[in-house]
């Protein structure tokens, strides 16, 4: 059975970078956000190593590895995302909708069980889920593989299936950072932008519950951005690789990583970006304070 390290968060608290450093283990193969959902037009997409993404050598190999096994794969439509085209239905409903309390989980894994439609497609979802996962291991070598696609319920059907021994890493970050950066890019309020944040935190948490302690590990940005060695060493220890594999240099690696614009380069100095000290109103503080403060208190966020 396969490992599969996943991170969970909300947008804007670093899986990116982490996903670099981690991704930097030669045990650990990784493609970023196996969910494949923000890739725009995918003839001008860029792999992480610069080449467009239909050029890219490693996804061409990819594409030939998986057509071996009868699986016709494209760059354009990798089909692991728990979603369905027509968007709406019950069985995307069933699919995509926010992890929620035990009982409610509890009626979700029921009707997915039940419901032809639902249940056939998960089943599709979770075979071209493990399908890519397999022949990219395979490809890099390695025992583990990392999915930084950050969401909870994609978390859910991921450990839920049994497919894979999932270790969880809970990357968490000043939800004021989170926010200012979920403002500017979606052009929203912060009441928006912190309740986003908080919403997904409290998935995490009902996640929390459903996995064994020891495949959960919590990371904090800051903490990741001041002692990158000592942070990351203690995530291979959790993942199950052994650090002294690492390279020297985690920055140095070739990565071949879907995401968000950082992934076009491998960041050579790693800082903590603070910019919503600066950037943030009081109001705006006042506003996350009402909606989220008591959450990031519990983080350890003053």
């Amino acid at each position: 059975m396969i490992k599969l390290a996943y991170i969970v968060s909300p947008s804007y608290s670093g899986s990116t970078l982490l996903t670099f450093l981690l991704g930097a283990h030669p045990d650990i193969a990784t493609v970023g956000e196996l969910k494949a959902t923000s890739m725009g037009d995918v003839d001008q997409y860029r792999c992480s190593c610069g080449e467009l993404i239909r050029s890219c050598g490693f996804w061409r190999t990819l594409t030939e590895r998986l057509g071996e096994r009868s699986v016709d794969f494209d760059v354009a439509d990798f089909g692991t995302h728990f979603r369905l085209d027509n968007r709406g239905d019950l069985a995307d409903r069933l699919l995509s909708a926010r992890v929620r309390t035990g009982a409610l989980e509890m009626v979700r894994g029921a009707a997915l069980r039940v419901l032809p439609r639902a249940s056939d497609e998960m089943q599709r979802i979770l075979e071209r889920n493990l399908a890519l996962v397999t022949a990219i291991t395979e490809i890099n070598g390695a025992g583990v593989f990392l999915d930084g696609s950050k969401d909870p319920i994609r978390l859910k059907h991921l450990h839920a299936s049994g497919l894979w021994h999932v270790k969880v890493v809970h990357l968490i970050r000043d939800g004021r950072g989170c926010s200012n950066s979920y403002m500017k890019h979606y052009e929203s309020s912060m009441a928006v932008a912190a309740e986003e944040w908080l919403k997904t935190h409290d998935e995490c948490e009902r996640m929390r519950k459903l996995v064994t302690p020891d495949d959960w590990h919590t990371m904090s940005y800051e903490k990741l951005c001041a002692d990158p060695s000592a942070t990351i060493e203690a995530a291979y220890r959790f993942i199950g690789v052994d650090p002294a594999r690492a390279p020297g240099d985690l920055r140095a690696t070739e990565h071949h990583i879907l995401g968000n614009a950082m992934r076009l380069g491998s960041p050579k100095e790693i800082r903590q970006d603070e910019k919503w000290r600066r950037e943030l109103t009081q109001q705006d503080l006042a506003t996350f304070a009402s909606v989220a403060g008591r959450r990031n208190r519990d983080y350890g966020y003053d």
